[in-house]
């Protein structure tokens, strides 16, 4: 996979070792991101597990749906799908991500765009979005 996230300047933000980055409010926005290019490019398979991460019921069996619906969606012969599964397969067992996790995720749903959207028109608009987002958590 091509790294997507490797010139803009969300990785300068993520790299920044001063901003004190709380990793559960990083995993929320992740989620939200998620939930976003969900919003935008649906896939039925994902609202379950989409709704298990942000309404937090947590259960074993929910979870244990969630965990499944996701790794079904990620084998599906659709790479937008597969691509934002990984992503949210990624979240589902992370409570604190790394800045390389997040990356990670970042970069999954990246890819996702790249199957819809030229990356002249998305990586931009993403960056700043991402960029905005996390400013926002870190004051």
């Amino acid at each position: 996979m091509k790294n997507w996230v490797a010139n803009t300047k969300l990785n300068t933000l993520l790299d920044d070792g001063s901003r004190n980055l709380n990793g559960e409010q990083v995993r929320r926005l992740l989620i939200e991101y998620c939930e976003r290019y969900q919003e935008i490019y649906p896939f039925e398979i994902l609202e379950k597990p989409l709704a298990y991460l942000t309404q937090h019921i947590y259960s074993d069996k929910s979870y244990e749906i969630a965990h499944t619906e996701l790794s079904i969606a990620a084998t599906e012969y659709c790479i937008s799908l597969n691509e934002v599964a990984e992503a949210l397969l990624e979240l589902i067992d992370t409570k604190h991500p790394t800045m390389a996790q997040a990356k990670k995720v970042i970069n999954h749903i990246f890819e996702a765009y790249s199957c819809n959207e030229s990356p002249e028109e998305f990586i931009e608009r993403e960056d700043a979005y991402l960029c905005e987002k996390l400013s926002s958590i870190t004051g």
